[in-house]
């Protein structure tokens, strides 16, 4: 019986965490990484970085869940605070506890990803607090969010000064097709997210977008997103042959981009899902591409 409780246990903290986006985090620092010395992706130092973010991707949804309480026993009473799996307060100790685990480790790879860490940091605990009063201000900042992983990636393979990041201006051209690619998706799925969720946001008096302007705005908004971020997926091609692998890219990538298409024609709880796998595949095109 002690031991079924462990897992429960155990169960309750990664579905709080949710695990499933952390660990597409970790895998988009080693392809943030993979951009600029592939051959690093899996040296200590790197996979630090893919923890230290891992960690405070878990708790910036962790302290996300604190704060929607209220909202989430309506929309998602399924979640481990409103179920009453874990205590309210002590998944607050438990974001908290990894915020600062995550920038700690960031220190160990370097000052550049210590800067990110902690302004992430800021920004997730101020998109838990704010995020259904701020308007399209939260759907810009967790999509920031999203596009800095790579960054933090590439940046975690530098130990020197400004020149040497210089001195790779055409491999962070990649870095920079991805994270706008991430940007545009993640904020046009944040957008779907709140449409779903547009019921449970009235009650509580939140300012959403959809709220704000309609559904159906909303939905077209979404769609100019996702249009844009196909628009940069077809920027690679435009890269000298050098840098890239187009074919394995060019394959996965139209996957993806079919996949995000098809999401805007479904449901918004189908439709958010779908996007998740899409961005799975978008991430599988860019690593194949970067592959030596």
């Amino acid at each position: 019986m002690k031991i079924d409780k462990i897992k429960e246990q155990i169960v309750t903290l990664l579905t709080l965490i949710r695990i499933r986006n952390c660990i597409m985090t970790f895998f988009g620092v080693l392809l943030g990484a993979s951009f600029i010395d592939f051959s690093n992706i899996f040296t200590f130092k790197i996979i630090l970085a893919g923890i230290a973010v891992f960690l405070i991707t878990g708790a910036g949804n962790t302290i996300n869940d604190y704060f929607d309480y209220e909202i989430d026993k309506i929309n998602k009473a399924y979640r481990p605070i409103p179920s009453n799996k874990i205590n309210r307060s002590d998944a607050l100790m438990f974001s908290l506890t990894l915020f600062f685990i995550g920038m700690g480790l960031s220190k160990y790879v370097n000052d550049y990803c210590l800067g990110i860490a902690v302004l992430n940091s800021i920004i997730l605990v101020l998109y838990g607090k704010y995020s259904k009063r701020l308007h399209l201000v939260s759907n810009l900042g967790v999509s920031y969010l999203v596009a800095s992983i790579f960054v933090f990636g590439a940046l975690a393979n530098f130990d020197s000064g400004i020149n040497e990041i210089i001195s790779e201006i055409g491999k962070l051209q990649l870095i920079a097709i991805i994270s706008a690619c991430a940007f545009f998706t993640t904020f046009s799925r944040e957008i779907v997210k709140d449409i779903e969720d547009i019921e449970g946001d009235k009650k509580e008096y939140s300012v959403t977008l959809p709220i704000k302007i309609g559904v159906k705005r909303s939905k077209n908004i979404a769609s100019i997103f996702i249009l844009a971020a196909i628009l940069f997926s077809a920027s690679p091609f435009f890269i000298p042959q050098e840098y890239f692998n187009l074919l394995p890219y060019g394959i996965f990538i139209l996957i993806a981009d079919l996949i995000f298409l098809i999401s805007l024609t479904m449901h918004p709880a189908i439709c958010q899902r779908l996007m998740i796998v899409g961005m799975i595949i978008a991430l599988l095109a860019f690593f194949l591409g970067g592959f030596p």
